[in-house]
């Protein structure tokens, strides 16, 4: 792997690459692969699209992340589990002064889940999983969820965005890392809730049908990213991008990262 921006040469320390003005401040990162042509999936799930650089930066976004946080449909999608990492994972997450806890949020207004799933039923103190969902979720579920898992009402119909991620922020879970799927993505792009965007670009053209990393009702207006990170391994892009935000009257400014 060599970086392109900025330009530092071959074979950067991943984790270093993305801890850089990420860790002391932390936010809401979101990762995605696509193909070069815009897909999110092959077959439905993202596993089609992934590298072996991509599964790196993957691990590598997890191991600086206090919290995953990911929509029910994709957690489904893509047989999520509570996350277990390996002694050397945690030990390089206690060298810069992350938890060796690793939390999933899980987001799902209608609580139409399986509390059998491993995500839910496994979920343990070492690796816990949190439900977020509404006041309208499903009443049964939610009494067998609660027997493993922290149920968290954030809303009457809809899940609110901001109040989860406040939520997580007082429990100490300031590195957010959303892993989608699109709709959830869409979403938080949308309240301007989305301080970076890690996205591996895989070299493959994936065809007609599949969706993009955002999906959903369209926004009033495009958002504006900044590239600040690019790496590349055997065609396949890295890119790192922060969100632009803009004051009125005045000119853009970058939330520096």
């Amino acid at each position: 792997m060599r970086a392109l921006v900025p330009s530092t040469g071959d074979d950067p320390d991943i984790h270093e690459w993305y801890a850089q003005n990420w860790v002391e401040h932390g936010g809401l990162r979101a990762d995605f692969v696509s193909s070069v042509d815009g897909a999110v999936a092959v077959a439905g799930v993202s596993r089609g699209l992934q590298t072996p650089g991509d599964n790196r930066v993957f691990a590598a976004l997890r191991d600086l992340a206090d919290v995953v946080l990911v929509g029910s449909g994709t957690a489904t999608a893509e047989r999520y589990r509570p996350v277990r990492l390996p002694a050397e994972r945690v030990q390089r997450r206690r060298d810069r002064g992350i938890s060796a806890t690793f939390t999933t949020a899980v987001l799902s207004g209608s609580l139409r889940l399986d509390p059998e799933a491993e995500l839910y039923a496994g979920s343990a103190a070492d690796t816990p999983t949190i439900v977020y969902t509404t006041r309208q979720g499903d009443r049964s579920i939610r009494s067998v969820l609660s027997r493993t898992c922290e149920v968290v009402d954030v809303g009457e119909h809809t899940v609110a965005l901001a109040e989860v991620l406040r939520d997580l922020s007082r429990r100490g879970l300031t590195r957010q890392l959303c892993e989608g799927g699109p709709t959830l993505f869409a979403q938080l792009v949308a309240a301007d809730l989305v301080d970076e965007l890690c996205l591996s670009i895989s070299p493959l053209l994936a065809g007609p049908g599949a969706g993009r990393i955002t999906t959903g009702p369209l926004w009033a207006a495009a958002r504006r990213l900044r590239l600040v990170g690019l790496l590349e391994e055997d065609g396949a892009l890295f890119a790192r991008y922060a969100r632009v935000i803009r004051t009125r009257p005045g000119p853009a400014r970058c939330r520096p990262i």
